[in-house]
């Protein structure tokens, strides 16, 4: 029996050592689990509390109280202060005693009208440049000098105000024959009449080409009324002075570009017949067919190209009573109404 005691005895104790080994084994992982747990907390919470790093804020500097501009203008009249020095105060020797020298007395002086200096003329070129038309200048605009260099006149029978007008005569055979000259002569010399020194003027005869009276416009002073008018008395043949060579005709083409170019804002044309023009002589010289559309579109585009608007005022003077007639009429018509001018016909007596 003693043996088998010592056995049981023997596998009791190594069950119980077993089992303590097993319990300790089971503590020693049940406590790496919660250092485990602990540690995975740890990790987390760390990371939630410290890893979020601030953002960066950035102020910038605030602006001075005063707007840029007034700033730089406030810094340079400082500097200006400390460059300027302060003007000196001179001092002058003033004596109360009569002088020995005795000046004689000054004339009267009359001083002019103001009310009726409305118009005033312009002194030189340069001063006439201001609101000019071309040319040589002319008077300043009616909105910056209240109507320097306007005049309001008339020429057979039609109101104008003007500041730079010319007047084209057509001088062929039949317009001399007519008694354009004289006609002309007389209307001329009331409407200059009424023209202030301000206003300029000049006259153009034309036949195939154009004569002027004056290469540029003139100021409508006394001498240049005379001068113009003199020139208007001299006997006009439009048989010899038809000046474009190689041509002939009866246009106010050339006639219309000169006083276009001269700085013109009112145009007279008088002539009695529609625009032709030929290449080669009256009787077996070419007609160009296209010659007064030519000179439609000239007109209409003088305001697009030059930017200045150019009034027309076509005289049909005592025109044929013949088809010509009627189409001379109709197309100077056109002429004015395209350049917000007029047509007046003056009918034979």
């Amino acid at each position: 029996m003693k043996p088998f005691a010592v056995w049981t005895a023997f596998s009791q104790t190594k069950s119980e050592d077993a089992a303590q080994k097993k319990r300790a084994l089971n503590a020693i992982i049940v406590s790496l689990l919660v250092h485990v747990v602990f540690i995975v907390a740890a990790v987390s919470l760390t990371i939630m509390i410290i890893a979020p790093k601030p953002k960066m804020m950035f102020e910038g500097k605030k602006s001075p109280s005063l707007p840029p501009r007034k700033l730089e203008h406030s810094i340079r009249v400082k500097q200006m202060k400390k460059q300027t020095r302060k003007p000196q105060i001179l001092q002058r020797l003033v004596t109360e005693a009569p002088s020995k020298v005795a000046l004689p007395e000054m004339p009267e002086m009359k001083t002019p009208d103001i009310k009726n200096m409305r118009d005033t003329p312009l002194m030189n070129s340069r001063a006439g440049s201001i609101g000019s038309l071309g040319g040589g200048g002319g008077g300043a605009g009616r909105g910056l000098t209240g109507g320097m260099g306007y005049s309001d006149t008339k020429f057979f029978g039609e109101n104008i105000r003007t500041r730079a007008i010319t007047i084209c005569m057509d001088i062929s055979p039949s317009m001399v024959a007519k008694g354009v000259t004289q006609d002309v002569l007389a209307e001329a010399t009331k409407m200059l009449e009424t023209m202030n020194v301000g206003t300029k003027f000049n006259i153009v005869v034309f036949v195939d080409g154009a004569d002027a009276f004056s290469p540029q416009m003139v100021y409508a002073t006394q001498e240049n009324k005379t001068k113009g008018l003199e020139w208007l008395k001299q006997p006009f043949d439009g048989r010899r002075q038809g000046n474009l060579r190689g041509h002939s005709g009866s246009t106010p083409h050339m006639a219309i570009k000169m006083a276009v170019e001269m700085g013109s804002d009112t145009v007279f044309v008088l002539t009695d017949d529609p625009p032709y023009l030929k290449v080669g002589d009256v009787n077996t010289g070419v007609e160009i067919p296209t010659h007064m559309e030519d000179i439609e579109k000239f007109v209409k585009s003088i305001e697009s190209t030059t930017g200045k608007s150019v009034r027309f005022y076509p005289i049909l003077y005592k025109p044929f009573e013949n088809d010509r007639g009627k189409l001379a009429i109709d197309y100077f018509k056109g002429i004015a109404r395209a350049t917000g001018g007029r047509s007046r016909v003056i009918k034979r007596e």
